[in-house]
C-alpha cells in the first residue's frame, strides 16, 4: 500500500496490525480491544481501493494480519465478537438492528477485503455466521425502518441485511449516506 498525499496508508496498516497484536497480548478489555481493532481495520478500509487492497504491499498486510488472527487472545476475541454479533442480530428488534448490521458488515469486510473467514474463524464461528444471517432476516420484519441516515454510503450492495427491514415493507432500499464512525458497534 503506497503512501498518496493525504493518505497515511502504511500509518493507517500499522495502526490496524498494532491494535489487532495488543488485543492477541493483552488478557484485559476484551470487547474493547477487538472493537478497536475492527475500527483500525475500517479506517484502513475506507482509505484504501480494493486493487490498493490487493497490491503486493496489500497482500504483505494481509499475511500479517492473518498470523494476529490466529495468534494469542485472538481467537478467543473473534469467537466471542461472532457471539455477540449473532446476540445483536437476534435482539435487533429490540436493541436496534442498525448495531447488529455493523457487527455483520465489519466480519464480512474482514472477511472478504483482507482474510478469507477460513484462515482464522474457528468452525463453530464459520457455522455461526448462517445462523447470524438468519437472525437477521428474522427480525428485519419487525426492525426499525432503515433509513437513509442508517446506510452508510461505504456498505457494499452485498451486504444485504442493511435493506431487509425496506425489503420486507415492499419499500425501495433507501439511498445511502455516510453515518459516522463505527460506534454503533460497541455494546
Amino acid at each position: 500500500m503506497s503512501a498518496d498525499p493525504g493518505r497515511d496508508l502504511p500509518g493507517l496498516a500499522r495502526r490496524a496490525a498494532d491494535a489487532f497484536a495488543e488485543s492477541a497480548a493483552r488478557r484485559r478489555d476484551r470487547d474493547s480491544l477487538v472493537d478497536t481493532a475492527f475500527a483500525a481495520l475500517f479506517d484502513l478500509y475506507r482509505a484504501t481501493s480494493r486493487s490498493e487492497r490487493q497490491s503486493p504491499a496489500g497482500r504483505r498486510f494481509n499475511a500479517t494480519l492473518a498470523g494476529l488472527l490466529v495468534s494469542g487472545n485472538n481467537p478467543d476475541r473473534l469467537s466471542l465478537y461472532v457471539v455477540r454479533s449473532q446476540t445483536a442480530a437476534e435482539n435487533g428488534r429490540h436493541e436496534g438492528y442498525r448495531p447488529a448490521c455493523w457487527r455483520r458488515s465489519m466480519l464480512q469486510l474482514l472477511g472478504d477485503e483482507f482474510v478469507p473467514w477460513q484462515e482464522f474463524l474457528r468452525p463453530v464461528d464459520l457455522d455461526a455466521i448462517p445462523r447470524i444471517d438468519e437472525a437477521l432476516a428474522g427480525v428485519a420484519g419487525s426492525a426499525s425502518p432503515v433509513t437513509e441516515e442508517e446506510v452508510p454510503d461505504w456498505v457494499p450492495e452485498t451486504h444485504w441485511w442493511w435493506w431487509e427491514p425496506a425489503r420486507l415493507r415492499g419499500e425501495e432500499a433507501p439511498d445511502r449516506v455516510d453515518s459516522g464512525t463505527l460506534d454503533a458497534v460497541r455494546d
